[in-house]
């Protein structure tokens, strides 16, 4: 029994060899891990740089086209603003000027004051436009919207601007982004006040981009009075309605009113600009100052331009300069 046991156990030698080949098949299976690990990385990095490559692709394809469609819209834009008028801030008609008491001149050697007022100022080459007159006038910036969004980066590099204030009208297509409404609630006014104060840090003066709606609601130029006044914003009337509710609503808060009293550019002519300018020095001169609006469009500034010697007989000034003048009054 004994020598059948020791036929039976394994030789020295022999162990020796299984360890080694089990070392190896271990070392080997080791290896092919691996390659395996790595060959499914190189896979993965290889299907996520493709992947990556394609959605990168996709996005800078997006952006072209997006950067494509706003040079689109923006030139639809300028086309549109070429052809417009001032008639799309009033409902039919611009209203008469308010009818003011005479105003007798304290000096009788100083000029009348006319304060010369662009509103829609949205692009770049609107600012070039009107540095190019060559006119001390107010420039009254249209809130940034996608159709114009470098409109407050453009009112900042200027030593003084207004803001145009988009206010719901009684009938007007083309509504601005974050238009007010009469049905705003004061939070809502208030918000967007804020938010105009933010984009536009030097602003103390607004007037109404249309409004026609908005300006005759008691209520709502109430809500936003307030809400200017926390700002230390100034309000002036367009007067793109005659039923306007601003007039009845200062005197009643004891406040001077402020308004437009002539559009230059409600007819897209350069004569009827020239004469529109001849009947806001009669206003000045009669009452001892005009607030006049226009656009920077191609009939207003040429008429401006050929109207420089009827203007030597009013004093231009800023918007804040006349209402500190009607202040005094």
């Amino acid at each position: 029994m004994a020598q059948q046991r020791k036929k039976s156990a394994p030789r020295k030698g022999t162990t020796g060899r299984a360890k080694t080949r089990r070392k190896k098949s271990a070392f080997l299976n080791a290896v092919l891990k691996g390659l395996i690990f790595l060959l499914i990385a190189f896979i993965l990095a290889a299907g996520g740089y493709f992947f990556g490559y394609q959605k990168g692709k996709q996005e800078h394809r997006g952006a072209l086209l997006t950067e494509r469609q706003h040079t689109a819209e923006l030139q639809k834009a300028l086309k549109k603003a070429k052809a417009r008028t001032a008639s799309h801030e009033y409902e039919k008609a611009p209203p008469k000027p308010v009818v003011r008491a005479e105003k007798v001149e304290p000096d009788a050697g100083a000029k009348p004051m006319m304060a010369i007022i662009f509103d829609d100022v949205s692009f770049a080459h609107d600012v070039r436009n009107i540095k190019a007159l060559k006119l001390p006038v107010t420039m009254s910036f249209l809130p940034p919207s996608k159709r114009h969004p470098d409109s407050a980066a453009l009112a900042a590099k200027q030593s003084y601007y207004m803001v145009h204030l988009p206010m719901e009208a009684v009938s007007f297509s083309a509504e601005e982004p974050l238009t007010l409404h009469v049905g705003d609630d004061e939070a809502v006014i208030e918000e967007r006040i804020r938010q105009i104060k933010n984009l536009f840090p030097k602003v103390a003066f607004v007037n109404n981009h249309t409004g026609s709606k908005f300006t005759a609601d008691r209520d709502a130029m109430e809500k936003l009075l307030y809400a200017l006044d926390r700002e230390g914003i100034t309000f002036v009337d367009s007067r793109t309605t005659g039923k306007t509710a601003v007039p009845a609503l200062m005197k009643t808060l004891h406040r001077p009113y402020i308004s437009r009293d002539v559009f230059l550019d409600h007819d897209p002519d350069v004569e009827s600009v020239k004469k529109q300018v001849r009947r806001a020095v009669k206003i000045a001169k009669k009452y001892g100052s005009v607030v006049v609006i226009g656009h920077p469009h191609k009939q207003t500034l040429q008429g401006l331009a050929e109207s420089k010697d009827v203007l030597e007989s009013v004093k231009l000034v800023r918007i804040d300069t006349l209402a500190a003048y009607e202040n005094h009054e």
